[in-house]
Order: C-alpha cells, then structure tokens, then sequence
C-alpha cells in the first residue's frame, strides 16, 4: 500500500490510539496488501475504536462522531433494511403486482410487518441507542439534543417509494426520500411525527437524569 494512503487511513482512529499505536500499524500497512479487504476492516475498526476504545486507550470520544455521524449510519442502515424486506416481498409474494402497496394474506403479513415495524421504529431504537451512549459516557445534554434532532429530522421525513419496472409490469425499485420541505412548510404531521420522536426517544436519558437527582443525599 502507497505510504500516502496507509497514512490516510491511520488517520481515522482517534488521536489517542494513533498517539499509542499509529507509526507501528501504518508501517503495517504499508506492507500488507491493499485490496478491499483490507479498506473495509480498517474502516470498520476505526469506526469501532472511536465508539468502544480499546484497552490502554483513554475512554473520551468523538462527540460529533458518537453523536453526529453514528446516528446518521444506523438509521440509514434501518432503512436500507427495510426497503430490502420491501423489494424482495414483492417480488416473492407480488409478482405481478406493479406496486407492492396492495392487499396482502397469510404469510405476506407478517413479512411486510417486519420491515414496516423496522421502518417506523428505527428512528425511536436509534434515538434510545443515543441516549444510552449519552448516559453511559456522562456526556453534555447538548450532544444528545443534536443527536435526537438529527434522528427526527429524517424519520419524519423519510418516506418510501416503489417505483414499478418500465419494461412490464411487476416488480421494480424501492428507494428512501426524504421530504424535508414538508418541515420547512410546517406541515402538521411531519412536526407531530418529529416530535413524538423527540419525545419518546429522550426518555431513556431523562429517566437516568432523575434517577441520578433522586440518588444524590
């Protein structure tokens, strides 16, 4: 691997880690291979190193990245899920469909229901993740309210389309959008919907805020 990119890559752990361990492991990669492999668990590592550091690694985070780029990944990974549940149950149970927002029995049920409960539910599971973190890390309540924004911004925003195929009728593509106009417009079911986000999703942390008020003598 080319001196200029293993440096690149060492270069998302976090300082402390890169402090501990950077010259030794960009050497490493210097010498090892380059393929995608190799691009993958490096990104996944960092990724993970900043969220979990590892031992004899100060436990302070990223607050932008626990906070700001870890929401945005899981919610999109939740919805990547979901329209996948979406695409391949129409094309197993709805074949000849041309949308798969039709009438469904038995065994369709409860195949939709899953990605639908994903869908709907990941922006209040992704929030709780949040303020688990937050909790856990004693962090500024700051960090958290960004978080949660960010979390009801696209989850009462998103909103799927399937899109049929242009060659015949049956199965085609099934994709995420999000209509943040409808926010800018005060539009009353997209503020309702950010705000029950906001508010379910804030109640683990504020659980253990009182808690923690109670416990003090």
């Amino acid at each position: 691997m080319k001196p200029r990119l293993a440096r690149w890559l060492t270069r998302l752990y976090p300082r402390e880690w890169r402090q501990r361990y950077g010259t030794e492991f960009e050497s490493l990669l210097q010498t090892g291979r380059g393929d995608w492999r190799t691009f993958v668990n490096v990104f996944w590592s960092a990724f993970s190193e900043r969220l979990n550091p590892s031992g004899g690694v100060s436990k302070r985070q990223s607050p932008w990245l626990t906070f700001g780029l870890a929401p945005l990944v899981l919610l999109a990974g939740a919805y990547f899920v979901a329209c996948f549940i979406l695409w391949s149950g129409w094309h197993i149970f709805l074949p000849g469909s041309d949308t798969p927002f039709v009438p469904i029995q038995g065994t369709a049920i409860l195949y939709f229901g899953v990605g639908r409960s994903l869908y709907y539910w990941a922006p209040v599971l992704v929030s709780w993740m949040a303020a688990f973190m937050a909790a856990r890390q004693r962090s500024n309540g700051g960090w958290l309210v960004m978080a949660l924004l960010i979390i009801a911004v696209m989850g009462s925003t998103a909103r799927v389309q399937a899109t049929g195929s242009t060659m015949s009728a049956g199965p085609g593509d099934v994709s995420v959008h999000f209509a943040l106009g409808s926010l800018l417009r005060g539009d009353p079911g997209s503020l309702l919907h950010a705000g029950m986000i906001l508010s379910i999703g804030s109640l683990p942390y504020l659980t253990w805020r009182l808690t923690q008020a109670f416990a003090r003598p």
